[in-house]
């Protein structure tokens, strides 16, 4: 079961980030920016949309993931010669990227007790794996591998709420997060050794709390973990 938001009374439909692509793709289609062009600056950007940094990287990953935009290293990034009527693989975000990372640090946050009341061995068996694969995709440079196991565990935490509405409701905030343009604003901003060796230990333990059922330690690696990322965006 996918959870449809948009029919959920009271939800913002329309984030800051989809409102700044638009606005971005109406001034290339209309040649105010030029095929060739570089774009502002993040700081600019984010200064003349009355941004975060964070929602400016979601929009230049977004842009780039549908080819319109391309960076070179050491120079920013440039408008590319893309068909003018060719159709985007993907649909445009309906919510920035760090609601995106709060919402879903709230709700694990606030099933943590749930989650540790309901595990069991097959839990620790089956996060023990995904944590083996989650480091050899590290090991191995292998983006879409650690996007898969990174999914794999988020995935399994909700399950283990044991309430289904809950479980949809974090399955859609993952899925959402790992679109086509999450992967190229990982790629681009949260693929470094640094990073993957701190979201790697931050997960295990997020583990080690769980297999202990320390609710203390689970919430405060919580935090942590989201922490981290929100960290490594902005840098």
């Amino acid at each position: 079961m996918i959870v449809n938001i948009d029919e959920i009374q009271g939800f913002k439909k329309d984030g800051k980030s989809k409102e700044i692509i638009e606005d971005l793709l109406k001034q290339i289609e209309e040649s105010k920016i030029k095929i060739g062009d570089k774009l502002p600056s993040e700081r600019i950007l984010a200064k003349q949309y009355n941004v975060s940094r964070i929602v400016i990287r979601e929009v230049v990953s977004y842009l780039k993931a549908i080819n319109v935009v391309e960076s070179i290293q050491g120079s920013g990034n440039f408008v590319r010669n893309y068909p003018k009527n060719s159709s985007f693989e993907i649909t445009l975000p309906n919510y920035d990227i760090d609601d995106l990372i709060e919402s879903r640090k709230i709700i694990e946050k606030a099933i943590a007790s749930l989650v540790i009341k309901n595990s069991d061995q097959l839990l620790i068996d089956k996060i023990e794996e995904i944590l083996f694969e989650f480091k050899r995709s590290i090991q191995s440079k292998d983006l879409n591998g650690v996007l898969e196991q990174d999914y794999n565990f988020h995935q399994i935490y909700a399950q283990y709420s044991k309430n289904s509405v809950i479980e949809n409701f974090l399955n859609y905030l993952t899925n959402f997060m790992h679109e086509k343009y999450w992967k190229v604003l990982k790629e681009d901003y949260l693929f470094t050794n640094t990073y993957n060796k701190k979201t790697l230990e931050n997960h295990k333990n997020i583990f080690k709390a769980l297999k202990e059922k320390d609710l203390d330690k689970l919430l405060f690696f919580i935090e942590l973990h989201y922490k981290t990322i929100i960290v490594g965006l902005k840098k």
